[in-house]
């Protein structure tokens, strides 16, 4: 190693040494604190408010510095030229816009991923603000109840069938024993009624009161005799067989009751088993429901969440289609060429109009004869070849850096990059994305596309050769509610924060997560502005 080698490598050694004690320096105060607070005051932990702000969320990678003196600009999609604001040889300043596409279709596509993220959002409102889960506990325990009622009107009504079958053979009891006696008493009330009439010799027909008494002759002739007879005994005869034949028919109609009775209560126990069967199958259903809808809420509230996350990315998506519609200058610079004209579609850049310098008026056909020819006697091709505009007299920057193709999957034309570097401490540069390969490259058995980004200011400090790094900014929103990410514990689309209530216990909260950034997260729903969380220790 040569002297001047070792006198930088021990410069940089050093700087490095006193950036760290530096930095030290500045950790030792907090360090203490926290000490203090989890000696003192641990029931107090450190807490920040809920505020608005604007996320940015980075992929970085490490290049190097190259000079650059052109380069070519271009739209990331095709389409047709509407606006066209510069000329050839003009003079542009980093950040001025150059030219516009039709954005009709870029503006219609960001309308219908907007429109799907608040279907999306509304959705996710409805599933954890809604009732599904106890209106079908409701439900289930409306059906319960109704089963309850059902099978008791059924034990209820099987219970009066037969106790009306009970009664109904009672009766038929109490009649048959009722018959048995009135047959005995019409028995001896007939018998005492033949002999206080008849001594014995005569007979009574037992018709009626006042029935005939016949008498025989000597030769067993019988004779009329016209005298109608009257006896109590005979009387109590009479109702006595009347008693016999009102029993008989009474128990006949017990018995066809006691066939009604059971036939109806057969009916009706079918009929109440099938009640009871419905009941119990709508309440079994209604269990079955209030246990599924219980069992996925948390897995429904997870997919509209995602689905409102996808649709985030569509809506960020769409924008940055209407942001690439407008071509902006990366770096101050000379219009050297403009290969389209307003009216025309861009894209690959074929069937587009050279412009010549200093105006709108397209130059020459090179089929016309007025062209020029190179140095081997071809026809001159168009100026710029196939870009659609380059500067001249960048005097600028570039980095390539090689981005693993997870994060390089992120990275487009016109994003933003900060840049900073290991030799020039403090310094950070703005750039922007111009290109990114098409193809990757194995780098240590990991694919890798090289990002080039060109650097929007030039600092004297800055030379060919050093060591830089870039972060791409791959998403930001603005105005949102934000929180230190530090204070979320995440969960895919979702965590968990925990905020501080003014009785100073801590509650954990569910929220639902946008956009996750580098230091702040954005906080779509759970939380409100004022509010103050709690920093993970």
């Amino acid at each position: 190693m040569t002297e001047l080698a070792r006198s930088r490598a021990a410069g940089l050694i050093a700087t490095r040494r006193g950036r760290w004690l530096s930095g030290g320096a500045v950790l030792l105060p907090v360090a203490l604190v926290v000490v203090a607070c989890g000696t003192d005051i641990g029931s107090s932990p450190t807490t920040v408010r809920v505020t608005r702000g604007n996320v940015e969320r980075t992929v970085a990678a490490t290049g190097a510095l190259q000079a650059i003196t052109e380069q070519n600009l271009g739209f990331s999609n095709g389409g047709k030229l509407v606006a066209l604001m510069v000329t050839v040889g003009q003079q542009v300043s980093a950040g001025q816009v150059l030219a516009r596409l039709d954005d009709f279709d870029a503006q219609a596509d960001l309308q219908h991923a907007q429109a799907t993220l608040d279907r999306n959002q509304a959705r996710l409102d409805k599933v954890r603000d809604g009732n599904q889960t106890e209106a079908a506990k409701d439900d289930h325990d409306a059906a319960k109840d109704v089963y309850d009622a059902t099978k008791d009107q059924s034990d209820a009504m099987d219970q009066a069938n037969s106790d009306s079958l009970d009664q109904a053979h009672q009766q038929l009891d109490d009649d048959q024993d009722s018959l048995k006696q009135a047959r005995q008493r019409a028995g001896y009330d007939q018998a005492k009624c033949n002999r206080s009439l008849t001594g014995g010799s005569q007979r009574y027909d037992g018709y009626g009161d006042n029935a005939d008494v016949t008498s025989k002759d000597n030769k067993g002739l019988l004779l009329e005799s016209p005298l109608k007879l009257h006896s109590p005994s005979c009387d109590r005869a009479d109702h006595g067989k009347a008693a016999v034949a009102s029993y008989q028919r009474r128990i006949e109609h017990d018995r066809d009751t006691i066939k009604a009775i059971e036939r109806r209560g057969d009916i009706d126990h079918a009929r109440q088993r099938v009640e009871v069967e419905n009941a119990r199958r709508q309440a079994t259903a209604a269990k079955d429901a209030a246990d599924g809808a219980q069992n996925d809420r948390p897995n429904d509230i997870e997919e509209a969440e995602a689905e409102v996350a996808d649709a985030q990315v569509d809506v960020r998506r769409a924008q940055r289609g209407v942001d690439d519609t407008v071509l902006k200058a990366p770096v101050a610079g000379t219009v050297a060429s403009i290969n389209g004209t307003v009216g025309e579609y861009l894209g690959s850049a074929t069937g587009t109009t050279p412009l010549a310098p200093g105006s709108r008026a397209s130059l020459p056909d090179l089929d016309s004869g007025v062209g020029g020819k190179d140095s081997s006697g071809s026809k001159a091709q168009r100026p710029g070849g196939p870009s659609f505009l380059t500067l001249k007299d960048v005097n600028s920057f570039q980095v390539v850096a090689p981005y693993e193709e997870s994060d390089a999957a992120l990275i487009a034309p016109n994003q933003k990059v900060e840049v900073s570097f290991d030799a020039v401490p403090g310094l950070t540069e703005v750039g922007t994305v111009s290109s990114v390969a098409p193809a990757g490259t194995q780098i240590q058995d990991v694919t890798n596309y090289y990002v080039s980004v060109v650097l929007n200011g030039v600092d004297p400090r800055l030379k060919g050769g050093l060591t830089a790094e870039t972060k791409v900014v791959v998403g930001n929103v603005d105005n949102v509610l934000v929180v230190p990410t530090a204070a979320v514990q995440r969960g895919g689309q979702s965590g968990v924060v925990r905020v501080m209530q003014p009785d100073g216990t801590q509650r954990g909260v569910q929220v639902l997560l946008g956009m996750v950034g580098d230091t702040y997260t954005e906080i779509v729903d759970g939380l409100e502005e004022g509010q103050q969380v709690v920093l993970a220790g």
